[in-house]
């Protein structure tokens, strides 16, 4: 047995029920009673031979038919013992309650809510459970449960507040105004208080441009300082979870080009990589180097994309003209390799759709030998700008301690000094046969991951480099029956092939029951996917753990004290983009 499942089935022999690893995905998973749940939370947190003090991510599932209906999933991380666990307690439906671990992991505040929006378990000693992605006066139950239709039951959004145009406007006289229209300078403030003159409420979105979608945020204020940042988050909840339950392994593709749209690429291969590991499928090794190639291509798409709009949100104009232009040299190769710029597409379960011609390696290189000099000329613009670094210079300070409790990842973590990168960590692709380096910084404020971005677009250009050197020839698609097609040239001209064809694409395949968690080094941090197999051709539950999600969470915390001007620098900091946020 694990040396973490022994201390925790001998710390808490009567709370553990089953604790193992698995035999095939290597995944450690316990399961545990929910009367003992905070009190095995606080020993996983604090003691020295677990020190599970990263949160990753928290979930549940519905199993109607059993007598604890519910079970919640924790993801944990010790990145002192660069270990995994998921810790999983089951509730009923009369009474589905846990303790709330929000005191011990700060990052457990939103996805709590998260649980409790979705699929209506409460967790007791929570400071603020209320919905979080669905609208607060959504009644029609919890869309995650089984027994709730993927296509709604009818709610539609209220719009009381606007006058019907064939009715006149009235004129209310102050004492006619009712208690429930007066204006409220302040969340816990009441009609007839006496109105504080230095504190105020300001609604920054959901239609605010430096948000980078549509997200509001309540700021109370005291004078032009933050005392409080509260996000409005799910203006752009799909229900995309919901919509894998019915869709097969396959059939998700498409959708997680939609999740973070500026980087689709490393979208799919961040979904791909997690049903690979579900049905313990080898990759070929030439598609593995042409996977890594494409996902560094997107990473440097994507933080060219971040520095530019980041730029401009402050005011500093010329960047962003010069990092699009490098970023148009980059989508149209992918457009010569996939067909598309945006929504991309290109991963498939076992390998890559198409190979990487003789035309793109060539303009891949021409590129390699300029992108270099452009970075700097990205940073010189921005280094002799004043404005830019009293903008960005201790602002929003993150200690490396808050950064673990909350979940961050990627920059955000990085940039506070913590060195966690899932390439490092758990190496996938070919990260562990090329040499690069995981930039940190020290102080951990909006500079400080401003540099971590820009020196991973040159750990990028390595990686990219030695890659092309070292590729080897080979097919980019894995051989298996059960689960890949066949090519697409004896599909046109044998008969099996086409029935085989047929049955793989209308009915999918069928992974063997069981769960697994796989996280992937994205641009904007750790893109995990859960998945819960019950042997059946489509998943039985699928959780998306998105980094952008999980940084919102820390941005009340980075916010205060800082000034309003300032809440756009934090925007960001995060990079994120609300597509991947609320999903």
């Amino acid at each position: 047995m694990h040396a973490f499942l022994e201390s925790l089935v001998n710390r808490f022999p009567q709370a553990v029920l089953t604790a193992q690893q698995d035999p095939v995905r290597l995944d450690l998973w316990a399961q545990v009673q929910a009367d003992h749940w905070l009190e095995i939370a606080q020993f996983l947190h604090d003691d020295p031979s677990m020190v599970l003090d990263h949160i990753t991510d928290i979930c549940s599932a519905d199993y109607p038919d059993d007598l604890e209906r519910f079970e919640v999933i924790y993801h944990f991380l010790s990145l002192s013992h660069r270990t995994r666990l998921r810790i999983k307690a089951r509730v009923t439906e009369d009474h589905p309650e846990i303790a709330s671990i929000s005191g011990i992991w700060k990052g457990a505040n939103f996805l709590e809510r998260e649980v409790y929006d979705l699929m209506g378990i409460r967790f007791s000693g929570h400071p603020d459970l209320r919905r979080i992605l669905m609208p607060d006066d959504f009644d029609e139950g919890y869309p995650l449960r089984k027994d709730f239709p993927a296509e709604g039951k009818g709610w539609r959004s209220r719009f009381d507040f606007l006058p019907r145009l064939d009715e006149p406007i009235g004129e209310w006289s102050e004492a006619e105004v009712p208690d429930d229209q007066r204006h409220q300078f302040m969340a816990d403030d009441h009609p007839g208080d006496t109105k504080r003159t230095t504190e105020m409420l300001l609604n920054m979105g959901p239609q605010h441009p430096s948000t980078h979608g549509v997200l509001r945020v309540v700021l109370e204020l005291d004078g032009e300082r933050v005392s409080k940042a509260t996000p409005d988050l799910g203006y752009l909840h799909r229900g995309v979870e919901k919509l894998a339950e019915g869709l097969t392994y396959m059939q998700m593709v498409p959708h997680t080009d939609r999740l973070d749209y500026v980087c689709a690429m490393t979208n799919n291969y961040a979904y791909v990589r997690a049903v690979e590991k579900l049905i313990d499928m080898a990759v070929p090794e030439r598609a593995e180097y042409v996977r890594t190639i494409v996902a560094e291509m997107q990473r440097i798409i994507g933080h060219l994309f971040w520095l530019g709009t980041q730029a401009l949100d402050i005011g500093a104009m010329t960047v962003f003209f010069w990092t699009f232009r490098e970023r148009e040299v980059l989508l149209d190769m992918f457009e010569k390799l996939c067909g598309a710029r945006l929504t991309l597409n290109y991963y498939r379960i076992g390998g890559v759709d198409a190979d990487l011609t003789p035309e793109i390696i060539t303009t891949l290189r021409d590129f390699l030998k300029t992108f270099p000099a452009h970075i700097r000329e990205y940073d010189t613009l921005l280094q002799k700008n004043r404005i830019w670094v009293a903008r960005t210079k201790g602002v929003a300070l993150l200690s490396a301690e808050d950064a673990i409790n909350f979940g961050c990842t990627g920059p955000v973590l990085r940039g506070s000094g913590v060195s966690y990168d899932i390439r490092k960590l758990e190496p996938y692709g070919v990260y562990d046969r090329v040499d690069w380096e995981v930039p940190l910084g020290k102080d951990g404020d909006t500079y400080d991951r401003y540099w971590i971005r820009m020196e991973e677009m040159w750990q990028s250009a390595r990686i990219i480099e030695q890659c092309l050197n070292q590729m080897p020839e080979g097919p980019v698609m894995a051989v298996d029956a059960q689960a890949i097609p066949p090519p697409k040239p004896e599909v046109m001209r044998d008969m099996q092939s086409l029935i085989h064809h047929f049955i793989i694409f209308t009915q999918g395949f069928k992974p063997p029951k069981g769960e697994t968690y796989c996280a992937t080094e994205v641009p904007k941090g750790e893109l995990g996917f859960f998945i819960i197999s019950d042997g059946s051709s489509r998943p039985y539950r699928l959780k998306i753990r998105s980094p952008s999600f999980i940084h919102m969470g820390a941005f009340d915390h980075m916010a205060r004290g800082y000034l309003i001007s300032d809440i756009v620098t934090i925007f960001g900091t995060y990079d994120i983009v609300m597509g991947e946020c609320d999903r």
